[in-house]
């Protein structure tokens, strides 16, 4: 027997959840497997000016996106730039939004191509 909220499992006999107060069942339904999200680079920079720009930008959309090593810059600085992560399938409509964005005094690298990375 199983809780439905909290996936505790009891022993034969027990009718209702203990910490949930809800009726048990014989057994919990499959868990949902986690979507898989491919995402591609969009540009990288070594600036965190550019970062906190494009964040700013970014957040007024409903692009999904993170920046991939933008805290490794701060234990070595100039190594690898940080790079913009955005999902494949909304790739296009960011390069959109950033392309007449002019950042390239910071070492901004937009790529152009989908296919690059």
């Amino acid at each position: 027997m199983f809780c439905p909220i909290c996936k505790s499992e009891y022993r034969e006999g027990f009718r209702r959840c203990a910490e949930c107060n809800v009726r048990l069942v014989k057994e919990l339904p499959p868990d949902d497997a986690p979507e898989f999200i491919d995402y591609t680079e969009v540009l990288s920079t070594f600036n965190p000016a550019d970062i906190a720009i494009l964040k700013s930008i970014l957040n007024s959309t409903d692009i999904d996106y993170f920046f991939q090593g933008e805290h490794f810059g701060y234990l070595r600085p100039l190594a690898l730039p940080t790079r913009l992560m955005v999902r494949k399938d909304q790739s296009e409509n960011a390069r959109k939004i950033l392309r007449d964005l002019k950042l390239s005094f910071s070492g901004i690298n937009l790529l152009k191509n989908k296919e690059k990375r």
